[in-house]
């Protein structure tokens, strides 16, 4: 079977995890019992989840021209990325500061440094390389216009929008607009549409993940239900990108149970520190998917 195209339009950040006792509170000082750097930024979070599960994968995105960048397209390019999207910026390349629990709950400083470098200009350049996708997978760490002109590239020409419209902002809430999927968490439906509305959300299909809860799928066909696997979590900061870079890959090879495919990958990718070294490989998910009901 030959591989869906995914094309990333996203972000790529260096990410500094550090584990703690429990998340600081305003004013307090903690020390870590450990540090790890690794890559991370959702939108190159997301490309490698979707390239281990089985996608050719395209990323559109933009990094410094320091030490960063370059080993960041260099490490891309190993998981089999196609990196030819990926635009230099004077600006640095994006970092993020993560702080880990005890419990696996996080909170995350982000410096978007270069990856608010990106324009629609060179959006328009990459315009071909969306047309030519299976999918389009889409986050919010980039600027929202970008983000907004990726789509309506991809929907023009016909090509499947997965919007995960993390972190939330304003801006979009003010100005949505439409994709054929709508990757959320609970939070996030809340404030998109706490009704649950499709025309509300600008999106043809509705998925709300809900950590150990199911995974809820709506459609104009009605709602259901889809459980992920139990799991004890060690740092949850990769489960929602391995998860909408999971379904991208399982939803465009047309599989009916690419829910638990994703909920799966999400579950698998909470079992490690780290964004990128935890999201598994498609052989760990086949093999780590419950039974269907």
């Amino acid at each position: 079977m030959q591989r869906p195209k995914i094309v990333v339009v996203g972000s790529l950040n260096v990410d500094h995890t550090l584990r703690v006792p429990r998340i600081p509170a305003p004013g307090e000082t903690l020390s870590a019992s450990g540090m790890l750097t690794c890559f991370g930024g959702k939108g190159a979070n997301q490309a490698v989840a979707a390239a281990r599960a089985g996608g050719a994968v395209c990323m559109i995105g933009c990094v410094g021209q320091d030490d960063f960048g370059t080993r960041y397209v260099e490490y891309l390019h190993s998981e089999g990325i196609d990196t030819t999207g990926i635009i230099r910026s004077a600006a640095p390349t994006g970092s993020a500061f993560i702080a880990v629990d005890d419990r696996g709950e996080n909170s995350i400083i982000v410096n978007a440094g270069a990856n608010h470098a990106i324009t629609l200009k060179d959006i328009e350049n990459q315009a071909e390389l969306i047309r030519g996708a299976d999918a389009v997978l889409l986050q919010l760490e980039c600027p929202l216009p970008v983000v907004r002109r990726a789509a309506e590239i991809a929907r023009e020409a016909g090509v499947r929008v997965i919007l995960n419209p993390s972190p939330l902002s304003a801006g979009y809430l003010s100005a949505r607009f439409e994709v054929d999927v709508l990757i959320v968490n609970e939070g996030e439906a809340e404030q998109i549409t706490p009704n649950q509305n499709l025309q509300e959300a600008r999106c043809r299909h509705l998925l709300i993940t809900r950590g150990e809860e199911s995974t809820l799928s709506i459609t104009a066909h009605g709602v259901v239900e889809t459980a992920p696997p139990k799991v004890t979590p060690v740092d949850t900061v990769g489960a929602g990108d391995s998860f909408a870079g999971a379904f991208a890959v399982a939803s465009s090879e047309g599989r009916a149970d690419a829910i638990r495919f994703a909920n799966a990958a999400g579950a698998l990718a909470t079992l490690k520190a780290g964004a990128q070294p935890a999201i598994p490989a498609r052989a760990e998910i086949e093999s780590f998917m419950p039974p269907s009901a």
